[in-house]
């Protein structure tokens, strides 16, 4: 990737609240992450009027000219404002060495949730699986709603307020329109996270991929460490299967696979005779056997045995094959087992009440969920 690294520039920016242009400083520009199409940089960005916002910047190389899906499916999002859902502020254009940047300018989060799960040496309270689960789920059902498919939900990609318990869902380089009925590519979504459609060869399907996605980081916080954890796409399935048995041939027609991607695996697939994983069950009933083998050990200590218990029992209704049938949207948000977030007198990790998620998401959920955020750029200049 081309360096275009500079601690300050001066550049010309798309607000995209208005479309208006504006004239922006950037200011102590530092890499802040890197990739093999992008790489991020934090720093202050400060307007003519000497208005300062603490910002990412996203730096791309557009392959094919005019404005690329992820600046659009940003736009729609971004002029909606939903709380957990990154904003992006800004957008301009660049020629570097006979190319095009393009600069994508987002709000600054602190960390994502794969860094606070390692400081916290993946483990992590109950309260805070109900907290991060719901505003992911909240989030993913937003996204369903405007027919968007993230196709790489994963830690990674959540970005978390530590101190406020606050979750958005970033980085929308792979993302999709659902409502474009041309098949997809199947090799979407980060291998851990990836439904079983998807490793069996599908390409007509939609945002319900990003529930299964939901479900596996919903089940590696209770695990403390990645749920399913294949060798290769075809272990990945095969892993997938231990856990949740053989697809019914009514399982594969929901999931539209390729016949001839789902032949190849079933053939060779040798199941786990010893079903450590099976049903989920192991991550409550934990024993010496399970303890020896990297794929049934619980490594979060802090959820005890009702807890997980019940937790298992949601994410079964999840992580199903039908991906019509996995559990998400509304029916998951008012489950009870969400109900201790909005009591305001619960506690989390860091001493600190809830103040993130309330009684008002809640029912905004009810509503339909078009919650705004209470943030706001600055409309001069």
């Amino acid at each position: 990737m081309p360096n275009t690294y500079r601690t300050s520039d001066e550049i010309v920016a798309q607000r995209l609240e208005d479309g208006r242009d504006m004239n922006l400083s950037l200011q102590n520009m530092n890499l802040f992450a890197s990739g093999a199409f992008s790489n991020v940089y934090r720093g202050i960005a400060r307007t003519e009027s000497n208005h300062q916002m603490e910002i990412v910047i996203k730096k791309t190389w557009p392959r094919h000219k005019g404005c690329p899906l992820e600046v659009k499916i940003l736009g729609k999002l971004g002029k909606l404002k939903h709380k957990n859902i990154v904003r992006l502020l800004f957008s301009y254009q660049k020629q570097h060495e006979g190319r095009i940047c393009l600069g994508l300018i987002f709000e600054y989060i602190p960390m994502n949730l794969h860094q606070f799960l390692k400081d916290n040496n993946r483990r992590v309270d109950i309260i805070e699986v109900k907290l991060i689960v719901w505003q992911l789920f909240r989030g993913q059902a937003h996204l369903e709603k405007s027919e968007i498919c993230h196709r790489d939900i994963k830690p990674q990609n959540l970005l978390y307020n530590a101190d406020t318990g606050l979750l958005k869902i970033s980085d929308y380089g792979s993302s999709a329109i659902e409502s474009v009925k041309t098949p997809q590519q199947s090799y979407h979504v980060t291998r851990y996270y990836r439904p079983p459609e998807l490793l069996l060869g599908s390409k007509n399907y939609g945002c319900k991929i990003d529930t299964w996605s939901c479900g596996c980081v919903f089940g590696e916080l209770l695990k403390g460490g990645i749920f399913l954890a294949g060798k290769s796409a075809k272990n990945q399935a095969e892993v997938v299967f231990d856990m949740f048995g053989v697809p019914t041939a009514e399982d594969v027609s929901s999931m539209n696979v390729s016949n001839t991607k789902y032949k190849e695996i079933i053939q060779s697939y040798e199941p786990d005779t010893s079903k450590r994983t099976a049903d989920l069950a192991y991550l409550y009933n934990q024993t010496a056997s399970f303890q020896r083998d990297r794929r049934s050990t619980v490594y979060n200590t802090k959820i005890d045995y009702s807890d997980m218990k019940d937790s298992v029992e949601l994410l079964r209704q999840v992580l199903v094959y039908n991906p019509s049938r996995r559990l998400c949207g509304i029916e998951f948000l008012t489950n009870p087992f969400f109900t201790v977030l909005f009591n305001e007198k619960t506690v989390r990790f860091n001493k600190k009440k809830i103040q993130c998620v309330s009684a008002v998401d809640l029912q905004a959920v009810k509503s339909g969920d078009v919650t705004l955020t209470n943030e706001s750029v600055e409309h001069s200049t």
